[in-house]
């Protein structure tokens, strides 16, 4: 029996992996040479990666052991260090920003760690950012969605990604976008029938990016999916590469 084979057919950078191991769950791939071979399979040239310890655990250790997975390979795998509300996590942050190795920030799992969605835990960190230009990649799919929401609308000058939506969230993802026109949403599990077109045509092709979310869902499935949606080959080239790196001020990469 044959098998599917398929590789993007322009640049691509996945704009939300994750790498190391997760409390009790072992990381099928566990170097960054291993990654990169599994990038290389789908035609992914790049990605945003950060540690899944810092996710829903401890966001300061689970970046240590990120520098120690991606060390020597910043150019194909750019660090995304995690934060979460306690001050040493924001100070980390800072630390990493003064050395000029910060592009983006992902906010932990807020709802695993029992901490509720509210500015006055996360403002210090989100007006901080704000000011920064930093922009925030945030979980729609394991956040309290309304407090997700109202915490952000606090903070109209925050770039962020919203990422994990899924067919369960379609009535609440384009009235989040509406609300947030700062926001942008990574598709790795946006499958609903037509929709991504209808995103496109409502908020502008810029406003989307391609992500897989590995290791929780496949590397291929979306990009293939992607790849067979109503876009022009410049479209694609934008929701696969250019609307992430534009995020991320094309200071990593210049394709």
């Amino acid at each position: 029996m044959g098998g599917l084979s398929f590789r993007a057919t322009v640049p691509v950078i996945d704009a939300n992996v994750g790498v190391g191991n997760q409390r009790d769950d072992i990381a099928l791939l566990q170097t960054a040479d291993e990654m990169l071979a599994e990038m290389d399979r789908h035609g992914v040239s790049r990605a945003v990666v950060y540690h899944r310890m810092g996710e829903a655990r401890s966001a300061t250790e689970g970046n240590e052991r990120l520098e120690s997975i991606i060390d020597g390979r910043e150019d194909s795998l750019a660090p995304q260090w995690v934060v979460d509300s306690w001050p040493d996590s924001l100070q980390q942050a800072k630390d990493y920003h003064a050395s000029s190795r910060v592009s983006s920030l992902r906010l932990h799992d807020s709802a695993t760690a029992n901490v509720p969605l509210t500015d006055w835990i996360y403002g210090e960190l989100l007006e901080w950012m704000s000011s920064e230009g930093i922009p925030l990649w945030v979980s729609f799919a394991d956040n309290d969605i309304a407090a997700l929401v109202a915490l952000l609308r606090a903070f109209p000058d925050l770039d962020t990604v919203l990422v994990g939506a899924h067919q369960m969230h379609t009535s609440s993802v384009r009235p989040a976008l509406r609300v947030l026109p700062r926001a942008r949403l990574e598709l790795s599990r946006y499958e609903t029938f037509a929709q991504i077109e209808l995103l496109k045509d409502e908020f502008g092709i810029e406003r989307l990016l391609y992500g897989s979310y590995y290791p929780r869902y496949a590397m291929g499935p979306m990009l293939y999916s992607l790849h067979h949606q109503e876009f022009s080959v410049e479209e694609l080239s934008l929701v696969c590469a250019g609307n992430v790196n534009a995020l991320l001020g094309g200071r990593w990469w210049n394709d």
